[in-house]
C-alpha cells in the first residue's frame, strides 16, 4: 500500500489484527485485567481491547482513502465470531447435521462495507454470512463458484438424496438463499460517477491515538464525556454514528438501548471471569 504497487488488474487483500499494538496504545478500559492483559490489534472476544483494534482498522482505512486505489476500493470490515456480545436475535436454523442437531449459522457479528460507491448510510436486511464475502468476490471477478466445482455438486446431491437436506457444501452458491452483498453498493451513484467523498470515510489522526471511544470527558474529542457502562463507550458518537439500539442520542449517553442484553452476560470472561449478577464480580 504504502509503495503503491499493487497490481493494476486488482485483486483481494486480507489485513488482520494481531499480538502488534501499532502505535504503543494503553487500553483505557476500566477492567482493571485489561491493563496487563493482550494488548495487541486482534479484537478477539473475551480478551482484547476493542479500542485499539478499532484504531488499526482507522488506520488502514485512512490509508486506503489517501491512496490512488480509493477509488476502485471496497473495504470490509467483519469478524470471524460474535465479539463476545450478546445477540437478542435468534440464530437461522439452515439444515441438520446427520444425527439431527441443527446446523446455524450462528449469532449476528458486525460487518461494514466502506466504498465510494456504498450506499452510504443504509443497513442490508438480507440474509448473508461470511460465505456472501466470497459471493461478492465471484461476482467482482467472474470466479466459478466452489459451489460449482464438480466434486461440490456431487457432495451436495448425495446429501440432498441421502439425508434430504439441502444447503450443504460452499455456501457460495449462487442459487441459495445467501446475500452476496451486492446491494450494499448505490448503482445511481455509480451512473452518475459522483463518488463519495473520501474524506467522509476518514478519521482524524488524533482521535485515532487518543482512544475516545470509552466515556472519558476531554476537552478535544469528548466534551460531554459518557459512562463506560457497556453501551456507552464513545467511540459511535465520536464518528457521528448513531446505532440502531438507541433512540436518540440522549438514549445514547443514558446506557439505554432498545433491546438490552440480559444483566448476567459476561463480556470478558477470560480476563474477569463470573457472573456480573454474582455480588462479588470485578469488572
Amino acid at each position: 500500500m504504502n509503495d503503491r504497487t499493487l497490481p493494476k488488474s486488482g485483486g483481494v487483500f486480507y489485513l488482520r489484527g494481531g499480538y502488534n499494538n501499532n502505535d504503543g496504545l494503553t487500553a483505557i478500559d476500566p477492567t482493571v485485567a485489561m491493563k496487563t492483559a493482550f494488548l495487541g490489534n486482534d479484537d478477539h472476544p473475551a480478551y482484547s481491547d476493542q479500542q485499539i483494534s478499532e484504531a488499526l482498522a482507522a488506520e488502514a482505512i485512512n490509508a486506503i482513502v489517501h491512496s490512488p486505489y480509493w477509488s476502485q476500493s471496497a473495504i470490509i470490515i467483519t469478524y470471524d465470531e460474535t465479539d463476545g456480545f450478546y445477540d437478542h436475535a435468534p440464530v437461522n436454523v439452515r439444515n441438520t447435521f446427520v444425527d439431527g442437531s441443527p446446523l446455524a449459522a450462528g449469532p449476528r457479528i458486525p460487518t461494514i462495507l466502506i466504498s465510494p460507491w456504498a450506499a452510504s448510510g443504509k443497513i442490508s436486511h438480507n440474509y448473508s454470512e461470511h460465505s456472501s464475502i466470497i459471493k461478492l468476490i465471484n461476482d467482482i471477478f467472474g470466479l466459478t463458484p466452489l459451489a460449482d466445482l464438480p466434486d461440490e455438486v456431487k457432495g451436495a446431491q448425495l446429501a440432498k438424496t441421502n439425508l434430504g437436506q439441502s444447503n450443504y457444501g460452499p455456501a457460495d452458491d449462487p442459487t441459495n438463499d445467501v446475500g452476496d452483498m451486492l446491494e450494499a453498493f448505490d448503482y445511481a451513484r455509480m451512473q452518475a460517477n459522483n463518488p463519495i467523498a473520501g474524506a467522509l470515510a476518514t478519521f482524524p489522526e488524533r482521535t485515532i491515538v487518543t482512544l475516545p471511544h470509552l466515556a472519558k470527558a476531554n476537552p478535544i474529542t469528548n466534551p460531554i464525556g459518557y459512562s463506560p457502562n457497556g453501551y456507552t463507550n464513545g467511540a459511535c458518537r465520536a464518528v457521528g454514528v448513531l446505532p440502531t439500539d438507541f433512540a436518540s442520542w440522549t438514549a445514547y449517553q443514558a446506557g439505554t438501548p432498545s433491546d438490552p442484553y440480559p444483566a448476567d452476560v459476561n463480556p470478558r470472561p477470560t480476563t474477569s471471569p463470573g457472573t456480573p449478577t454474582s455480588g462479588n464480580w470485578t469488572p
